[in-house]
């Protein structure tokens, strides 16, 4: 089963498939048609066309009344109580609802894994799409990021490890304090998810 890494956004235009195409280092990124499914996915590989060594898959979830977008979203804004800071749920929670696509890349570890570098065309597209319509990150067993790709919010149980460019959210001004965070310290962790800017000194994660 292939990881999900998501973009969600409030900016549901198009982005052209030629500006995700000249930001792949190498490897190629083409429209493919699928059966069943409106429109086109995305698909990222070593060679167009080539559907047998596929990398990731990009599909665009518009958020409306009865699409799958629209039940993505609330069962994010569900899930928001299991982890924190507390000021990070609130904003998402006011956030997501104003989310109007996601995009939706599959990545498949087994393909990637014959080819590590790969990874990098994939963070190219994700980061390609960022630039275009913004939006805030969401990647399964890791949590949610803010518009500037700033870790923000993570579950309690995050499997998470080394370090991470983190916010917390100043709700008196509305500012991100931004620091790094080492997801390796129990207490740097438990402080963030308290809402919490974690103190100098570090308590090593317990195996």
């Amino acid at each position: 089963m292939g990881d999900y890494l998501r973009l969600l956004t409030v900016d549901d235009r198009d982005v052209p498939l030629a500006a995700l195409q000249r930001a792949v280092p190498f490897g190629a990124v083409w429209s493919v048609d699928h059966p069943g499914m409106l429109g086109n996915y995305l698909a990222i590989g070593p060679e167009a066309e080539d559907l047998h060594d596929v990398w990731a898959t990009v599909e665009l979830n518009p958020v409306g009344p009865n699409t799958l977008g629209a039940e993505e979203v609330a069962e994010f804004i569900d899930s928001l109580e299991t982890g924190g800071p507390p000021s990070a749920v609130r904003w998402l929670s006011d956030y997501l609802e104003t989310v109007r696509a996601i995009y939706a890349i599959r990545i498949y570890p087994e393909a990637i894994r014959s080819r590590p570098e790969a990874i990098d065309a994939v963070y190219a597209v994700r980061s390609a799409l960022r630039a275009t319509v913004g939006g805030v990150g969401q990647w399964d067993g890791h949590g949610f990021t803010n518009e500037d790709d700033r870790l923000i919010w993570t579950s309690v149980r995050t499997s998470l490890r080394g370090m991470a460019d983190a916010a917390l959210l100043d709700e008196s001004t509305g500012a991100w304090i931004p620091f790094e965070l080492d997801l390796d310290d129990d207490r740097a962790l438990a402080a963030f998810l308290r809402g919490e800017l974690p103190q100098p000194g570090r308590a090593p994660r317990k195996a």
